[in-house]
């Protein structure tokens, strides 16, 4: 069975499952074309073929994949719930022509990250299929390119950052200033998979005292992975530094998950596509280098939500847009707004218009906004005035 899906590159990879087909070609014969994608929450999506599955759960049951060996383990982020991980074999991935086969591919459920994201997610695969390539992501034009390892050689011009690899993590040396001065280095894994500019781990940010540095923080809901919600505080760096590339006042998250990977020692953060995609970003795992070229036009700031809201998308089409959590002494916590409140209409437009990327990139500027809301059966009608938090 062949399907077409979505996947995210780098060092995690989403897939979601779509109905079609792509013949596969020798990967040499897209060395130069660019491969499109699409961007949602930060992270590029990329067409694929899959052959025999995909490892989430919910994929493998519409392709009738048989599962084994189940066991019940806590991975990814989140706040350790346990998952369910089984195997199957038989597998087959194509993307831009390059085919990976496995003996087998983990399958856990993505049922619950699938919201979080407005799609549904179908996969991730990592550093098994970055190994083979040199893997060119261009945020700007949409696009990413299969580099054949032994005919890359970077842009002179480009910032070449060493990586360390971590139980299949690409890690970087970096560095953080704080808003009082305190200059501090630590190893930052690269992960395209990760919405945020930063993610700094629980134990680092105890160790470090990273929150009484902080003038201002906003707590709340963060996201969620395999593990499920994952919740932090909020705020900014004076400045965040890798390789010789240097980032003026980031906003960044200080996690407070205690189990799952935001709670690891091994490495202090994590870097993601809110940084990542001011760059053309090509992930040469061959050789154990990150190369960033930084684009010409630059977005003025770094800056967060400013509603304090956290929204996910549920329903079969992810049209339903609901208030996970609401963070305290923000606007929303002043208009009133409550964990598991519908949103049904923003400025009077409701349907496609309540999409959960579009209204994320809304809440994050300043304004004023008018917010049909459903509440058990009652609707309500609240004004919302975003300004900056942090």
């Amino acid at each position: 069975m062949t399907i077409a899906a979505r996947l995210l590159t780098a060092a995690s990879l989403l897939l979601t499952a779509a109905s079609g087909h792509r013949d596969a070609a020798s990967s040499r014969s897209h060395e130069a074309r660019p491969y499109p994608f699409e961007i949602a929450s930060n992270k590029p999506f990329v067409q694929v073929c899959a052959e025999g599955s995909v490892i989430a759960k919910e994929c493998a049951d519409r392709l009738g994949l048989e599962r084994r060996d189940e066991t019940q383990q806590h991975l990814g982020a989140g706040a350790g719930v346990a998952v369910g991980v089984a195997t199957t074999s038989g597998v087959t991935l194509s993307v831009a022509g390059d085919t990976l086969r496995a003996p087998e591919f983990r399958v856990f459920t993505l049922a619950h990250v699938a919201p979080y994201e407005g799609r549904r997610v179908d996969g991730l695969l990592g550093d098994d299929f970055l190994s083979r390539h040199v893997v060119e992501i261009d945020y700007a034009h949409r696009g990413f390119r299969l580099i054949d390892p032994g005919h890359y050689a970077p842009d002179p011009r480009a910032v070449v950052v060493p990586i360390t690899f971590d139980h299949g993590l690409a890690v970087a040396s970096g560095a953080i200033t704080t808003p009082d001065g305190a200059a501090l280095d630590c190893r930052l894994v690269i992960d395209t998979g990760v919405r945020a500019t930063v993610i700094l781990f629980h134990p680092f940010v105890v160790e470090r005292r990273l929150l009484a540095s902080q003038p201002t923080l906003l707590a709340g809901t963060i996201g969620g992975g395999a593990g499920g919600e994952t919740i932090g505080d909020i705020g900014r760096l004076a400045s965040l530094r890798i390789g010789g590339m240097s980032f003026d006042r980031p906003t960044a998250i200080f996690s407070r998950d205690t189990v799952g990977v935001f709670a690891g020692h091994d490495q202090d953060g994590i870097i993601g596509g809110e940084l990542l995609r001011r760059c053309k970003v090509t992930f040469d795992y061959p050789h154990q280098l990150l190369i960033l070229e930084l684009y010409a036009a630059q977005p003025a700031a770094f800056e967060y939500d400013m509603s304090g809201l956290f929204l996910v998308a549920r329903g079969d089409d992810f049209q339903e847009l609901v208030i996970q959590s609401v963070a305290a002494g923000t606007p929303a916590a002043d208009a009133g707004l409550k964990r598991g409140d519908r949103i049904v209409a923003i400025d009077g437009r409701g349907g496609a218009a309540l999409a959960l990327e579009p209204v994320r990139e809304l809440f994050r500027k300043p304004g004023v906004h008018r917010l049909d809301v459903a509440r058990g059966g009652e609707r309500l009608s609240v004004r919302l005035t975003t300004r900056r938090l942090v």
